[in-house]
């Protein structure tokens, strides 16, 4: 009788989807296609999703072996398991592999349940382990793993560079779809890896092991996986790639999966982590995507701003003056671009921060901007001591909270170490850039207040920054639907040193799921919208404009946002507002002109109730302006 084999790999639940295990697949498929090891096991199942304990132990029958893929979100749910198999089953050996895992022996010191632990990619080892423990040999001579051995000790073996040049896919060697228990209305995301590796060396990144090469998987089991994916009718396919568009052949994949899209219809949105300087093949490769609707938007990564925090992190950013021809290329083209940025990095401060967000709007980046607050992950340098010393950095670990995610599912099963402080930003501080960047994104990206701000920059020569620090100082004493939003989200941020869960927000109006803040921002201000405007126009009129100017200003720049009701709306102006910002955004010149003209504001498919807008305008919109109406003359 063969042996029995399970994983487990639950993934979070973002409304009724749910991405593929992939990694156990990746393992499955890679060892079990040699004759010794199928001959000898037998992928018995897959736990993919947070089932109960009592769910799981019915699953499992007679383990040999239990495998274990851990992730910040997971590992604690793990953990629960993983005790109890060992209980019921003492025989059994549990593998734990994954990102959460670091090149130490510290899970098996802390849990005696836990028998080997496989570190970086483990295809490899967990073949040869296989093998080892069938033929009752020393797990010794294997590289890159910590097991404790017959007498209790707990013996780590030699780190090696060595990673899988190939694999048999997980999706067509048929796992997915016999060991999947999949509830009704329950719908899977992809993942496509083409290649795997990375050719930087980023600091706060635990991404690849730096001593191996980059390797391309073969194109044929690429093209092969992504007609899967559209024949069993997958609408959301994400490239795992650290950097798709590398490589001249991607362009090859992206016209495949386009190719797929218009004869299939699936899968209906490609995702990926695009390469930062390979410029003219990212934008032709989003341009494909853009043209039959599959583009998730452009990630225009810069992380920091700041050259000295770039050199602490081992970073190289793009040219900082080809981003406003980036800007423009993409503008042109009608593809959404999003800048990402990360908060708390060794060596930012609060005004190094602030200014370079405010550096980016200056640049052109008028579309989105993502925040990430400084994650420290196990494997990456961040994580290493001497340089946490040598930076002042400071950690709290929280339950994680993940956006949108139902309510009851919020709060997963791991916990995630973050940075609360550094040598240059306090704590107090960290805060304060946390409502700055939140504040950008949902009043400026979003355009609440954007054509206020392009226009007192262009015409009045007011900095960006100014203009939103003032924005922030000035009703964060006042009581107010502004100043209401920027005071709870300040104290919800406050929490996170004492590792409360408090890095969402919930507001049942907007459905039973959490939110990130600038959101959160967004649907609060909209939702009284009346009211947020009559407040701004208190803080506004400090900046001296002219009074027609004022009136026309306020008013094109309210037609301007799409709500869940009146989206179709028409106006008469004395001034060229369409046309001048038009050019703004374009980065052209501009010049604003008395002509009178009469404009229709308009936005189709927006969902009446507030839930379903939050929903599809919000969240699914998020990097393709969904919150701006069109604007055409009548």
């Amino acid at each position: 009788m063969k042996k029995n084999i399970y994983f487990i790999q639950p993934n979070t639940l973002l409304g009724n989807s749910i991405y593929y295990p992939y990694a156990v697949g990746v393992l499955s498929s890679y060892a079990l296609q040699f004759e010794d090891i199928c001959s000898k096991y037998e992928l018995a199942g897959i736990i993919f999703k947070e089932d109960s304990t009592e769910e799981v132990m019915s699953v499992i029958k007679e383990p040999e072996i239990v495998g274990f893929s851990n992730y910040f979100w997971n590992y604690e749910y793990n953990l629960q398991q993983a005790e109890k198999i060992k209980e019921k089953y003492p025989e059994c050996k549990i593998i734990f592999g994954g990102h959460q895992v670091a090149r130490d022996s510290d899970f098996l010191q802390k849990y005696s349940f836990i028998d080997i632990l496989i570190f970086g990619e483990g295809e490899i080892p967990f073949t040869r382990i296989l093998r080892a423990l069938d033929k009752n040999e020393s797990l010794e001579n294997i590289p890159n793993i910590s097991f404790r051995n017959d007498k209790g000790e707990i013996i780590k073996t030699q780190d090696k560079a060595e990673g899988v040049e190939n694999y048999p896919s997980p999706y067509l060697t048929g796992i997915f779809d016999k060991l999947l228990n999949v509830p009704e209305g329950m719908e899977f995301n992809a993942q496509l890896e083409t290649n795997r590796g990375c050719p930087y060396h980023c600091s706060f990144c635990d991404w690849c092991d730096y001593d191996l090469p980059m390797r391309q998987f073969p194109m044929e089991r690429v093209k092969k996986d992504l007609e899967w994916i559209s024949e069993h009718r997958i609408s959301y396919c994400m490239c795992v790639d650290s950097n798709f568009g590398l490589f001249e052949r991607d362009e090859e994949i992206a016209e495949f999966a386009v190719n797929l899209k218009n004869k299939n219809g699936f899968p209906d949105k490609f995702g990926a982590c695009f390469a930062k300087n390979k410029t003219d093949r990212i934008f032709t490769i989003n341009k494909m995507f853009n043209d039959v609707g599959m583009s998730k938007g452009v990630s225009l990564a810069f992380q920091s701003m700041s050259e000295t925090v770039l050199e602490n992190i081992s970073r190289k950013n793009m040219n900082k003056d080809k981003l406003s021809e980036q800007l423009e290329l993409y503008h042109k083209a009608g593809i959404p671009t999003y800048t990402e940025l990360i908060l708390g990095l060794p060596g930012e401060t609060l005004e190094s921060f602030s200014e370079g967000i405010c550096e980016l709007l200056e640049r052109g980046q008028h579309d989105s901007i993502n925040v990430f607050r400084c994650e420290v992950y196990p494997n990456s340098t961040l994580s290493n001591k001497d340089y946490m010393k040598r930076f002042g950095i400071k950690t709290a670990i929280n339950k994680l909270n993940i956006n949108h995610c139902a309510i009851s599912n919020a709060v997963f099963s791991g916990g995630l170490e973050y940075i609360i402080e550094t040598s240059t930003m306090s704590a107090e501080d960290l805060v304060k850039a946390t409502v700055f960047s939140a504040c950008i994104q949902s009043v400026h990206c979003h355009g609440l207040l954007q054509c206020f701000a392009i226009y007192l920059h262009n015409a009045m020569g007011v900095p960006y920054y100014n203009f939103y620090n003032s924005f922030i100082n000035f009703f964060s004493e006042r009581e107010g639907v502004i100043g209401d939003t920027i005071r709870r989200i300040s104290r919800c941020i406050e929490s996170t040193a004492e590792g409360e869960v408090d890095l969402s927000y919930i507001n049942r109006e907007f459905g039973d799921i959490t939110w990130p803040y600038e959101e959160a921002m967004l649907l609060d201000y909209i939702y009284k919208l009346d009211d947020f405007y009559r407040e701004s126009e208190e803080f506004i009129k400090d900046f001296g404009i002219e009074e027609d100017i004022m009136k026309e200003l306020m008013s094109y720049q309210k037609n301007l946002i799409v709500t869940p009701f009146g989206n179709d709306v028409k106006s008469t102006y004395n001034y060229n507002w369409k046309e001048y910002f038009y050019n703004i955004l374009a980065n052209k010149e501009a010049k604003l002109e008395k002509k009178e003209n009469s404009l229709r504001f308009f936005a189709a498919d927006v969902p009446s109730d507030w839930e379903n807008y939050a929903k599809k305008i919000i969240w699914y919109g998020r990097r393709n302006k969904k919150t701006i109406r069109a604007v055409e003359s009548v």
